[in-house]
């Protein structure tokens, strides 16, 4: 039962993607007196989905399109072609006289502006495809990221434990020597004893003082040489011994031991160079290394962006213009690989934007990122499981408005990694390039319905009044423009921001500017939503320059 329970769990989660949706709601009437109850249904419902439909035509061309002779007349034909099932939430009441019904019309978003441009009533198509798109998507594939279960764990652990004796030591025949010097020194401290009690007493003073050296400093056997010098690596017993003869020594031969200071200093000179000749070591050693390693989290994106592949179809789709990347980023960026990452980190981007404006021609620029995580192989299907999240921002390379942006997560399943990462990409794609494609088409529907908002910038040195008047008043006079406003105004530079509703706003200033003396001897350059009027000679855009600097330090640099 468990096992059930997460196959249907599984089965949700990696459901097939929904596409966009799109919902129209029309209602409609017939009279009661019209004919029998089931004709009267019919008349009802046939003009509820009548309604639903040009209540969907206007939502996407924009108010009142459906009034359209044009339109109106391919209205039955694209009826016949929607079925039943695609108006649900059927309603019928009577109402006094009159019996209503209303419907509600379901169906794909691209599904159905596909039937509008194939009946020829699309009315943004051609605006939008006017417009070009360069789009740029990095794809990332990578693993969850999960501080609690890592990646890898290593562990080591070793010990080591002994100790070492060297004695590489030359004290014998030294040995013998001092032995020989110790006697002479013995029958020469009787002698001195036997005549001189004074002379006794001394000597008892100076064996009391080499007593307490002794017993102080260095250990000594009972020839007078040091058994083991005194440092950190010395033996427990070497050291025990040695203090033992030296005790033995001060008991057994006071006389023998201060007879004579120079065979002493002989006998200690012997045992400092023995000493030094010996080592002992003795060591514990403990080592512990614990190595954690998680997923890369820097890791670089794939050469081949499968869901960038599969978003330019969906946008293809919906008939817009989208110009591919590859072509231009390898012209700008030559030899040098450049991630969506790194550009939006320096100032390459906006260079990069700069010149898909004045090389690529492009209106509008997407930069998106794709991210699919690998979950591993699910336990009650065996298939392997992956996640998907993928943004998408859509602006103008001119003004840079904002027109599209969207974000959405996906999951699928596959036979191998591989299989799972195509699939989730298309998921990504059907879901997210509809929406996306959906609201450029929304936006050239809004700015056909409301007008499109332009900034003129009359350019000139000294400008006067009647430059500038001259220019406010042609444009003012333009049928088609909705609103005009001053934006600044410098002695060299005159702007105004219009919103206009019509084909050409260009076209229709040059018809009015002609016609004025004052700007006969006029230039003008023209970038997307942006028109300038120069008096004279127009200065070179930002983005021409941009691109210039770019491309001689780009060759520079391949040399």
């Amino acid at each position: 039962m468990k096992k059930r329970l997460l196959t249907m769990a599984l089965a949700l989660a990696l459901a097939p993607a929904v596409a966009k949706d799109f919902e129209a709601t029309g209602r409609g009437s017939a009279a009661i007196a019209a004919g029998n109850p089931q004709t009267v249904k019919a008349l009802s419902l046939a003009a509820a989905k009548q309604q639903a439909l040009v209540a969907g035509i206007n939502k996407i061309n924009g108010p009142d399109s459906a009034a359209d002779p044009k339109v109106a007349a391919k209205l039955p034909s694209i009826l016949d072609q929607l079925g039943d099932e695609r108006f649900v939430n059927r309603r019928s009441q009577a109402v006094g006289d009159a019996f209503e019904t209303s419907v509600t019309l379901l169906m794909d978003d691209k599904e159905f502006r596909t039937l509008l441009s194939d009946a020829g009533i699309a009315a943004n198509t051609s605006t939008a495809r006017s417009f070009s798109v360069l789009a740029v998507m990095d794809e990332f594939f990578t693993t969850p990221t999960d501080l609690k279960a890592p990646l890898e764990e290593l562990e080591e652990f070793s010990h080591e434990k002994g100790s070492s004796f060297k004695d590489k030591s030359i004290a014998s025949s030294s040995n013998k020597r001092a032995a020989s010097s110790a006697a002479s020194a013995n029958s020469s401290v009787d002698a001195r004893m036997a005549a001189s009690g004074r002379e006794s007493s001394s000597h008892d003073s100076r064996l009391d003082a080499s007593s307490a050296a002794s017993m102080s400093g260095a250990a000594r056997d009972p020839y007078g040489s040091v058994a083991v010098a005194g440092s950190a690596s010395n033996s427990i017993s070497a050291r025990d011994k040695g203090a033992s003869s030296a005790q033995y020594a001060a008991s057994g031969s006071l006389k023998a031991a201060s007879a004579s200071s120079s065979a002493s200093a002989s006998a200690s000179s012997s045992a400092s160079l023995s000493a030094k000749n010996v080592a002992a070591e003795e060591h514990d050693n403990v080592h512990y290394k614990k190595l954690v390693r998680y997923q890369p989290q820097n890791r670089g994106p794939e050469k081949t962006s499968l869901t960038y592949n599969a978003l330019k179809g969906q946008m293809q789709d919906y008939d817009l213009k989208v110009l591919d990347n590859d072509l231009f980023k390898s012209k700008y960026f030559q030899n040098k690989p450049v991630t969506i990452e790194q550009m939006q980190q320096s100032a390459d981007l906006a260079k990069y934007v700069g010149f898909a404006r004045s090389d690529a021609k492009a209106d509008f620029f997407m930069l998106g990122t794709s991210v699919i995580i690998d979950s591993g192989r699910n336990a009650a299907s065996g298939e392997f499981v992956c996640t998907g999240v993928m943004t998408v921002k859509t602006f103008s390379t001119a003004s840079g408005e904002d027109i599209a942006s969207e974000t959405t997560s996906e999951s699928a399943s596959g036979q191998n990694p591989n299989d799972c990462a195509a699939n989730v990409s298309k998921k990504l794609a059907a879901v997210g390039g509809p929406a996306v494609s959906a609201r450029i088409a929304e936006y050239w529907k809004r700015r056909s319905t409301y007008g499109r908002e332009y900034i003129i910038t009359l350019q000139g040195k000294d400008l006067g009044d009647a430059a500038t008047r001259g220019l406010a008043k042609a444009i003012k006079a333009i049928e088609g423009v909705e609103k005009s406003t001053l934006r600044s105004q410098t002695d060299n530079e005159y702007q105004l921001v219009v919103v206009y509703k019509g084909e050409s706003l260009k076209d229709e200033i040059d018809d009015r500017l002609d016609a004025l003396p004052a700007f006969a001897a006029r230039r003008s350059r023209v970038e997307s939503d942006q028109i300038t009027i120069c008096m004279t000679t127009c200065a070179a855009p930002a983005s021409a320059s941009a691109s210039a600097s770019a491309a001689p330090a780009a060759k520079g640099k391949k040399k």
